[in-house]
């Protein structure tokens, strides 16, 4: 039995799809409010178990206080699975997340690996979120002892141009990647 080609409409629906995914990353990680929240139709809702379930809205007005309390935040997607059903589609993807958080004396790693289960419709030719469940698969805290920051001379990793910094990322539209891409 083979595989059927998919048609340019179905490919560039899986494309639209992937991208709303992306974007969400990029929104969290960069705290754009309004680039997050275009992720779902107007109406749409986000289950975060028992961190939050409501308006995407919501939800946002929730987190943002709580990621800004973090050093870094960074979200990774993978294992995109996108079944179509004409303007609809069950879309599972995998999510990892480090979170850097200060904690009493020190700074801890949060790190966890989950999967986003989406219900994606298409309106007026706009692919977003209908609904969105997060599932956890796993979790663990770790202290973070050393950053390459902390060596003078890091191992492994010598510069070819020793004195010039590695640019430094924002989490708010003052970070670099705002100049390369307009307004995503």
């Amino acid at each position: 039995m083979g595989v059927r080609t998919p048609t340019a409409a179905e490919v560039a629906a899986r494309c639209a799809i992937t991208d709303v995914i992306h974007r969400y990353c990029r929104g969290m990680d960069r705290m754009d409010r309004e680039l997050t929240l275009s992720c779902w139709h107007p109406g749409g809702t986000d289950d975060h178990g028992p961190l939050y379930a409501g308006s995407p809205e919501g939800f946002v007005d929730w987190l943002w206080p709580v990621h800004a309390a973090m050093v870094v935040t960074r979200h990774a997607v993978s294992n995109i699975l996108i079944e179509l059903d004409g303007d609809r589609a069950g879309v599972e993807t995998y999510w990892n997340l480090v979170l850097q958080v200060p904690w009493g004396d020190g700074v801890y790693d949060i790190l966890a690996g989950g999967r986003y289960l989406d219900r994606f419709e298409c309106i007026d030719d706009v692919w977003a979120i209908r609904h969105r469940q997060s599932v956890l698969d796993w979790n663990r805290v770790e202290p973070v002892e050393r950053t390459l920051a902390d060596f003078a001379e890091p191992p492994l990793i010598r510069p070819a141009r020793p004195g010039i910094p590695l640019a430094d990322g924002a989490r708010d539209r003052s970070d670099p990647s705002y100049r390369v891409l307009r307004g995503a």
